[in-house]
């Protein structure tokens, strides 16, 4: 009587977590749908990660072409999620170096930059956090010679052109910058003495089993056509500023990354990365290359999103429960879509 009892009381637990699995499935896929039908985009993807199990779901068209919706296999642009890379790969560069963060950025760059004072009480941390007072873009980018590629012709002498005459304006302040993040991947470079592809996938892609993240497409895999307004937009070449946000991957990469951070909290360089450097107000607060944000001194989310011209992209993960999220619309400018709905999604059915 006592195992048929047993039988029965498994079977219910086993019919009410199966229930609540449909439950959350149902009202994700609601909620896609609902920004689907009441947006103009091509497509939209949505991966979570719920106990370490990925779920997709999808709407409209990643490929217009071949007529293809989005897979979790199907190539797209991170954007600026690459930061959060970036912070990574820079974090282990300097553990195997044995160099602090708070080391200062001109002993890795050309001696000729000694001479600007204005950058010499930059620290290698202050690229992580946007609190270098770099702007937002170096002011010699010029105008490319295709509108949709902006950084393809902006190399390391470019960059270094201008840190020589740069000037830094509120300093210690918090003002995202993707030439900070990209100088960021430059110095890892420079201390390393190893290209970035190098360094990403030494400390990243084989630790984390990534098998298609890179700063190319993966070849002879499905990619997504993305959208500048109704034209298509090619993946940008980001030259010396990739790891602003040059970095390309797919849903099942992105979960199995945002997967290895959840549960390795208490790894070196890990800790490091979600450590908590700056605040922006009671509910935001930034770490290394991560966002969070906070509710009575509780981090609900470690999220950042990404931008291109052809994508718009959230990733979040729990760091209680460890749930994850990643979002991707292939259209410019559509962030308020995507963070609201990856916000809402993981505060409200994944909390």
């Amino acid at each position: 009587m006592k195992q048929i009892n047993c039988f029965f009381l498994f079977l219910l637990f086993f019919v009410n977590i199966s229930s609540a699995q449909v439950n959350v499935n149902a009202a994700i896929q609601s909620k896609l749908d609902s920004t689907f039908n009441s947006s103009i985009i091509p497509g939209i993807l949505i991966g979570v990660s719920i106990k370490g199990k990925h779920q997709f779901f999808t709407a409209g068209i990643a490929d217009k072409k071949n007529n293809q919706a989005f897979t979790p296999d199907t190539q797209f642009e991170i954007g600026s999620i690459s930061k959060t890379f970036t912070a990574f790969i820079l974090e282990s560069v300097l553990q195997k170096k044995q160099i602090a963060d708070s080391a200062l950025i001109l002993q890795f760059l050309p001696d000729s930059l000694n001479r600007n004072r204005n950058i010499a009480s930059i620290q290698l941390v202050h690229l992580l956090n946007h609190t270098s007072g770099l702007p937002r873009l170096p002011n010699n980018m010029g105008s490319p010679e295709n509108l949709l590629q902006p950084y393809a012709n902006y190399n390391k002498d470019d960059l270094y052109a201008y840190l020589n005459k740069a000037k830094v304006n509120g300093f210690g302040k918090v003002n995202y910058s993707n030439l900070g993040a990209g100088l960021a991947g430059v110095l890892a470079e420079n201390i390393s003495g190893k290209p970035y592809k190098y360094l990403l996938n030494k400390y990243i892609n084989k630790p984390f089993h990534l098998k298609h993240t890179g700063i190319h497409a993966a070849l002879k895999r499905p990619k997504a056509t993305g959208y500048f307004d109704k034209q298509e937009a090619t993946y940008w070449d980001m030259n010396s500023l990739i790891g602003a946000g040059g970095i390309k991957s797919d849903a099942t990469d992105m979960l199995n990354y945002l997967d290895y951070i959840a549960n390795h909290q208490t790894f070196s360089i890990i800790q490091s990365v979600l450590q908590k450097t700056s605040e922006i107000n009671k509910e935001v607060a930034i770490a290394k290359g991560w966002h969070t944000i906070e509710k009575n001194k509780e981090t609900l989310l470690y999220w950042h999103n990404g931008g291109t011209y052809g994508f718009s992209t959230f990733c979040a993960f729990n760091p209680i429960n460890r749930n994850s999220i990643l979002i991707v619309i292939n259209a410019f400018n559509q962030n308020s879509t995507t963070d609201g709905l990856g916000i809402e999604i993981m505060t409200s059915i994944l909390n």
